[in-house]
């Protein structure tokens, strides 16, 4: 009688986070650039910054017509007469209420980045842009509303027409298709079925995961020194990049609990109570801070930006000044907002079954660009307005570090006890819209990897984000975090190109799509238990 040999066991990282080939190469591809960069600073500073500085010298162009695009795109779906289909069954109603709803897709989308860049980038767009000439120096008020302009332009309609494209073109294929809830199903009219779960299906889902990491790590890298420097304020602790490495990964931390605990218990509630202390720190400015010129600046702002959107937005610079100031500005935004693109529209999509595909586009393009001309209106006009009555009040600290004008602002605005109270209530928000990002994030990365809803994967991508934010932050800091959004946004500029060209085209052909999936468990299955409210 012959001997059984065992079968030799396959080695398994499933314990780490990691149980497939996609998840290993992943994470081999993130642990190579991490210990490159640490090995040589210098060297992977230049590497990034000379690979982002070829991006912009062929593709600005490119970063401008997607752009311009996708509002376009947006537009016609908004209007088309065959979008009042519903996201699933004819009969199905949306899972989330509106406020819900609403809190997620802010919470989601925006970031603590809508707090500390309200305050700088108006005074930054106000003592430089290629515009400034035309109004008549820094110091006059049509300077004031091409500020505004410009900061409004970076925040609004552009960046959520992205959010709209990636997300429908997910919750058609999903809800309408049948297909997985991942970023590489909104290309299926353009690779087939065939070829989504093949290679290029593959390929799209590991530039989307580095998209996501590139993105959120810009966020957190940015968020973490307007932390450092409002925490500053409140206990004396010194602005510098060592502590900004230890509030990262405190943050990530935080949002590897939050990602644990599940959307209803954790992300759900604190996008709700993100939104309600928003608003109350946005009201507090508005009775503290230069009520008439506010209201004055909003009218403006609002003329302005409808009457400009189309031209500030198509417009591309000549001159080697004005190419460099677009590169610093729009078309980091842009390669920023490209790269937060793949996580937020695969969340939006699973937020956003049973609403219509008309009222998908209105509302998720409409409503925040809305709030943000609201909101950067009032802590951006706050801004201008000290820095008119006080040359300098607000300027000097945001030209030392962005970071600060939040931290000037809120000094300049009340007295010594209101401002510490608003500096607690602000520095509240910049962990809490972190943290409700990161955690997004992590959760998304997990399934667009086919890792499920495990804890360690979870925890594994959240201490990967932590630690590439470190890398980027010890490499070069700010110009980093701007270098690696540029360059992951490049691919993706080109992806959500596709992808919106095949939503038209699909939505042309196929008014009513194939017969959609009866029971919400088959398309919840694909993403999380339809019991558990979790991302």
């Amino acid at each position: 009688m012959s001997e059984s040999r065992p079968v030799p066991r396959r080695l398994s990282f499933e314990g780490f986070g990691l149980p497939n080939r996609r998840s290993l190469l992943a994470a081999t591809l993130l642990l190579v650039f991490v210990l490159a960069a640490v090995a040589s600073i210098e060297t992977a500073n230049a590497a990034l910054v000379a690979t982002k500085d070829w991006v912009i010298g062929r593709f600005d162009w490119l970063f401008v017509l997607v752009a311009t695009f996708s509002v376009l795109a947006v537009a016609v779906l908004a209007i088309h007469p065959r979008t009042n289909l519903r996201l699933g069954p004819p009969d199905s109603r949306p899972e989330f209420g509106t406020l819900a709803w609403f809190a997620m897709l802010f919470s989601a989308g925006l970031a603590s980045g809508l707090l500390y860049w309200a305050a700088a980038e108006p005074i930054l767009h106000q003592q430089a842009n290629p515009f400034l000439s035309e109004a008549g120096g820094p110091q006059q008020g049509t300077a004031v509303t091409t500020a505004m302009r410009l900061t409004v332009l970076h925040w609004g309609l552009h960046g959520w027409a992205f959010y709209v494209l990636a997300g429908l073109g997910i919750a058609v294929a999903a809800y309408r298709h049948d297909l997985p809830l991942t970023f590489r199903s909104a290309l299926l009219p353009i690779l087939g079925k065939r070829n989504l779960d093949r290679w290029p299906g593959h390929l799209v889902d590991l530039i989307a995961l580095f998209g996501t990491v590139c993105g959120v790590a810009t966020s957190i890298g940015l968020s973490a020194a307007a932390l450092n420097a409002t925490l500053g304020s409140l206990v004396q602790l010194d602005v510098n990049v060592q502590n900004q490495i230890v509030i990262v990964f405190g943050v990530c931390m935080l949002g590897i609990l939050s990602a644990l605990s599940g959307l209803a218990r954790g992300i759900r509630r604190l996008s709700e109570v993100n939104l309600w202390v928003s608003l109350l720190l946005l009201l507090a400015f508005v009775a503290l801070g230069p009520t008439g010129f506010l209201a004055d600046l909003f009218v403006g702002t609002v003329v302005d930006y409808v009457s400009n959107v189309v031209p500030t937005g198509m417009w591309l610079a000549e001159t080697e000044a004005n190419q460099a100031w677009q590169a610093d500005w729009t078309v980091f935004y842009w390669g920023w907002w490209l790269a937060w693109t793949p996580f937020v529209g695969v969340f939006i999509a699973r937020i956003s079954r049973g609403r219509t595909l008309r009222e998908f586009a209105i509302a998720v393009m409409l409503v925040p660009t809305f709030v943000t001309l609201v909101w950067m209106t009032v802590f951006g006009g706050t801004a201008l307005h000290q820095e008119l009555v006080s040359p300098g009040a607000v300027s000097a600290a945001v030209d030392e570090d962005y970071s600060l004008g939040i931290v000037a602002v809120i000094e300049n605005l009340a007295r010594p006890g209101i401002s510490t109270l608003l500096m607690a209530t602000a520095t509240f928000l910049l962990f809490t819209w972190l943290i409700t990002s990161l955690d997004s994030a992590t959760l998304v990365i997990c399934h667009l990897l086919g890792a499920g809803e495990s804890q360690p994967a979870k925890t594994f991508w959240g201490l990967a984000l932590a630690a590439v934010t470190a890398v980027l932050l010890l490499v070069g800091g700010l110009q980093a975090l701007q270098a690696a959004s540029i360059v992951i946004g490049l691919p993706l500029a080109g992806i959500v190109l596709l992808l919106g060209c095949g939503l038209l085209w699909d939505l042309g052909r196929r008014p009513s799509g194939p017969q959609p999936a009866r029971s919400s468990q088959r398309i919840g299955a694909r993403f999380t238990p339809p019991t558990k409210l979790d991302r």
